[in-house]
């Protein structure tokens, strides 16, 4: 999970738009120098006296590997060289910058604590070597590092309560009803407390350069105006760099996501009936969706690379093994291009259902024309005559709808 905190930036366009491309590898990654920006009046080139920018500090159990600082650039993270750790765990390396930056320190990826750099400061971190973005301190630092780790702390605490609320209600048995209640409504309650946390977050700190990294955990159906914030702070705080351009595609992408659309050939609607799939399963075979009418059908659009796919996967699961003996049924379409981690992640996330099928294209799949989604997970719960009841039902929403139908 730390590591999907730490590079969340670079995956902007990825978590339920895009499939992310493979990160490029610490030895293959210095063809960019984007420290040698240009320097125009829109770009943040801080005066610099000469003095180096530094980061130091104490790494207690220091790890038998390299600790390595990389950039946040635009082809991804950038390699700028190995931070020697002394005997007793010290450290005091130096970079040449003229321009603000993100950068991360990291053993690897699932060890790493993210920083935020301007032209001559000087960062001072303690750690463990072992866990370092739980125990990170930061003894100086801009404020923006400070920033990054006082809101992905709360957010860590959030994200292992709400795993741990996930194991509990899969471990129940299925007719433990009333204890998966509470626990659906205390998972509701701290989803409500921390995004009442992280609006008030925003308020406070108008025109930080970290707020970037909260575009991923901001919806635009309700949180529109919060997106819009950050983009209007990115032009001031960010002006000039790479990381203002992204954020100013995908806020652009996250509002035309909420203008209505026309209706368009093949999208579609509520009681017209649901486009035929039919397309090989991991071993082959052609499946088809038709050969499940009779039963009341959660047509799932996913992928193994998809964060909030993965995240919901335990509650179809659940959905499915209390209500399959009552005529429900999944019918799982993924969008990946690989045979191997499509089937690894349906081993791993247990969707014992049979019904899985792709046509292993990515967002190049045949699907999306017929159904017209933009992103994903994606869901069409089918009657039993194959016309579409309703469309993009998940957690809670899911639940009280199967309930109604199925009681």
């Amino acid at each position: 999970m730390k590591y999907w905190i730490i590079y969340s930036f670079l995956f902007l366009f990825v978590c339920c738009n895009n499939e992310p491309a493979d990160l490029p590898a610490h030895d293959d990654a210095n063809e960019l120098d984007t420290t040698s920006l240009v320097d125009t009046k829109d770009n943040i080139l801080l005066p610099n006296s000469g003095d180096q920018t530094k980061i130091k500090g104490v790494i207690s159990g220091p790890q038998n590997l390299p600790l390595l600082i990389n950039y946040i650039g635009q082809a991804g993270m950038e390699n700028k060289g190995n931070i020697t750790v002394n005997q007793d765990g010290t450290f005091d390396y130096s970079l040449d910058i003229n321009t603000i930056g993100f950068y991360s320190i990291a053993y690897s990826q699932e060890n790493s604590i993210l920083i935020y750099l301007e032209p001559g400061s000087t960062t001072e971190i303690h750690a463990d070597g072992s866990n370092m973005f739980d125990t990170y301190q930061l003894k100086e630092a801009s404020d923006d590092s400070k920033f990054i780790k006082e809101y992905f702390s709360e957010y860590n605490t959030f994200a292992k309560n709400q795993q741990q609320l996930n194991s509990e209600m899969k471990a129940l048995d299925f007719s433990a009803d009333r204890k998966r209640k509470e626990l659906i409504e205390q998972s509701e309650r701290n989803r409500s407390e921390f995004n009442e946390y992280k609006l008030a977050f925003i308020d406070s700190h108008a025109e930080a350069p970290m707020l970037a990294f909260l575009l991923d955990h901001l919806n635009p159906a309700t949180e529109l105006e919060y997106i819009k914030k950050i983009g209007e702070s990115a032009q001031k705080s960010l002006r000039g760099t790479h990381y203002n351009d992204l954020v100013q595609k995908v806020v652009g992408s996250k509002v035309q996501s909420q203008v209505p659309q026309a209706a368009v050939p093949g999208q579609i609607s509520v009681g017209q009936m649901a486009p035929e799939i039919a397309f090989p399963n991991p071993n082959g075979e052609t499946i088809k969706l038709s050969s499940l009418k009779g039963k009341l059908v959660l047509l799932d659009f996913w992928a193994s690379w998809c964060k909030p796919c993965r995240m919901e996967n335990p509650n179809v699961v659940r959905m499915y093994n209390k209500y399959k003996d009552k005529g429900f049924e999944v019918f799982s379409f993924s969008l990946d291009k690989d045979l191997s981690r499509w089937k690894h992640a349906i081993k791993q996330d247990g969707l014992i259902w049979p019904n899985h099928a792709s046509d292993l294209k990515g967002w190049n799949t045949a699907t999306i024309p017929m159904y017209g989604f933009k992103g994903i997970p994606f869901t069409v719960l089918i009657d039993k005559d194959g016309k579409i009841i309703e469309t993009n039902l998940r957690g809670p929403a899911l639940e009280n709808k199967l309930i109604s139908l199925l009681g």
